[in-house]
């Protein structure tokens, strides 16, 4: 009897997973396609809706388990690996996302290495609420000459939940899908409130904005299903623009339907 010997390759340099959740923060069980902007980034998939980063220049004596010794790696988080996300579902919105690495794999830390790097992926307009989640539609347009505004950050504060983002498509629409309406207050006096209030502003960077009339639209749809990079970093347009966002515009959040409501940019 012969014996048959079976090898197995470990290599242990992996410098952060990446899992990709749903507006709800479910994970996402559907194909999500990653493209890393940055040179010399080698990424592979470990299953659907999760991505491994798995090479990074300037990181070789790094692994997701310990730190090489002193002064043989960057310091924790100054290398940015940019990477352009576009979910295969329909349902969600494509988007960037900037992981900054190494990260530290000190398990005492909040945020340890070992755990993954959580990336929400927010709706699209072709979402569909599902049972009693409820929807707010929005369109963004300049006001100047009523354009379309594609690739412009819509935030939703509803009263009482965290806040939400949400990118226009081509068409310059968003939507949002929020669980936990209607709310209840317990003890006495205890309600249920059939609805909850909230509002909406945008964020527009015209540099990376794309601005279509309405003859426009379908091309500009049809341009969007094709792009497989050139997305949005909705914590770049926070960080950089968020002094200059809309005036806020109040809605009112209701479950099981969907509410609409409409935001004008000014270029000042």
């Amino acid at each position: 009897m012969s014996a048959v010997l079976s090898w197995e390759a470990v290599d242990r340099r992996v410098l952060a997973a990446v899992v990709f959740t749903d507006p709800l923060g479910l994970p996402v069980q559907s194909r999500v396609s990653v493209r890393a902007l940055t040179a010399g980034v080698r990424l592979f998939n470990k299953r659907p809706g999760d991505v491994v980063i798995a090479e990074v220049p300037g990181l070789s004596a790094y692994t997701v388990f310990d730190l090489p010794a002193t002064g043989l790696a960057p310091a924790l988080g100054s290398i940015e690996v940019v990477l352009d996300v576009k979910p295969a579902d329909p349902a969600l919105g494509a988007r960037r996302v900037t992981v900054k690495l190494p990260r530290d794999p000190d398990s005492t830390k909040p945020k340890p290495s070992a755990t993954p790097v959580l990336v929400p992926l927010f709706a699209a307009p072709a979402a569909i609420p599902r049972g009693l989640n409820a929807a707010v539609r929005v369109s963004l347009h300049r006001a100047d000459d009523g354009r379309a505004i594609e690739h412009g950050l819509v935030r939703l504060r509803p009263d009482g939940l965290p806040e939400q983002y949400a990118l226009t498509d081509a068409a310059g629409e968003a939507l949002f899908l929020t669980a936990g309406v209607p709310l209840t207050s317990p003890g006495a006096g205890a309600t249920v409130k059939p609805d909850i209030g909230g509002v909406v502003d945008a964020i527009v960077d015209p540099a990376l904005a794309l601005f279509h009339f309405p003859g426009e639209i379908t091309s500009a749809r049809a341009a969007a299903r094709t792009r497989t990079s050139g997305f949005v970093d909705p914590a770049d347009l926070v960080a950089r623009l968020s002094a200059k966002a809309t005036p806020t515009v109040a809605v009112r959040i209701t479950s099981g339907e969907t509410s609409t409501t409409h935001i004008d940019w000014t270029t000042s």
